[in-house]
């Protein structure tokens, strides 16, 4: 077992050394605490980060991404600098979410 410190593990997690410590504090993240300092194994971070990236292609393989809102087709059919009313957008944002839609309608 190499334990390592936060500095080194930061870099290697790609993540700011106090963010790593609010993680190993949540157990997210695997890690000792001695004394104050927090210690992480190598070879348990290394399959950490192969968990994680695991779950991840997963996730992507069997999970649509919900980012793209639909949008209903403008006349001419481009996308690119079409304005919104807030209204619209948060219809659109709501139909998305598969939210219920209330609709006014004015005499």
């Amino acid at each position: 077992m190499q334990l390592i410190g936060t500095k080194k593990a930061a870099e290697i997690l790609d993540m700011h050394p106090v963010t790593l410590r609010e993680k190993a504090a949540k157990e997210e993240i695997p890690a000792y605490k001695i004394g104050k300092k927090w210690k992480f194994d190598l070879e348990a971070l290394e399959n950490h980060l192969k968990k994680d990236k695991d779950s991840l292609e997963q996730e992507m393989g069997h999970k649509e991404n919900l980012c793209h809102v639909k949008s209903s087709p403008s006349k001419r059919g481009v996308k690119s600098g079409i304005s919104r009313s807030p209204r619209q957008m948060v219809s659109g944002y709501a139909e998305a979410l598969g939210l219920a839609i209330k609709t006014k309608h004015y005499s």
